[in-house]
This record gives C-alpha cells, sequence and structure tokens, in this order.
C-alpha cells in the first residue's frame, strides 16, 4: 500500500465520520457524545463532546449567536403549474 493510498483511506475515513456526526439523530449524538466522554481525550474534544451530550436543540449551530425569530410564521407559497401544450 503506498502513501498515497494510506492518505486517500484517511480522507474518506474523516468525511464519512464527519457526515455520520453531522447526519446522526440529536438523541443517538447525544448518547454516544456521553460515552465518548469516557475515553481520555484531549481538552478540546473533551469540551466538544461535552457541549454535545447536553445539546436540546435540533440545529447543528454549535451555540452560535444567530437570533432566531420564532414568532415570525412561514406564509403559504402558491404553486403555479402550467400545463404543457400537446402537440
Amino acid at each position: 500500500m503506498t502513501a498515497q493510498h494510506l492518505i486517500v483511506f484517511f480522507v474518506v475515513l474523516a468525511c464519512s465520520v464527519y457526515a455520520l456526526w453531522v447526519l446522526m439523530p440529536m438523541a443517538a449524538r447525544r448518547f454516544l457524545a456521553r460515552h465518548l466522554l469516557q475515553l481520555p481525550l484531549g481538552s478540546a474534544w473533551v469540551a466538544r463532546f461535552q457541549q454535545a451530550s447536553t445539546a436540546s436543540s435540533g440545529c447543528d449551530c454549535n451555540g452560535c449567536d444567530k437570533v432566531v425569530d420564532l414568532q415570525r410564521k412561514a406564509r403559504p407559497q402558491v404553486v403555479h403549474f402550467h400545463a404543457r401544450p400537446k402537440d
């Protein structure tokens, strides 16, 4: 196995783990984060997993300071269908 194969393997593995974490349901992510906290990890990983284990929102904003207007209701959108002319 060449160095190129190893690099590609680790890049694909890292992307797969990231996609799995992001697309995982919040309950499963909290469960996994609580169990990963028991491993001897660095302080950055411990802080990240502690935040994930106590997260209550469904978004993946990582505690951003963005103001979300919850009172604004979405207006219904009108969809127009145009029939194709028959030949």
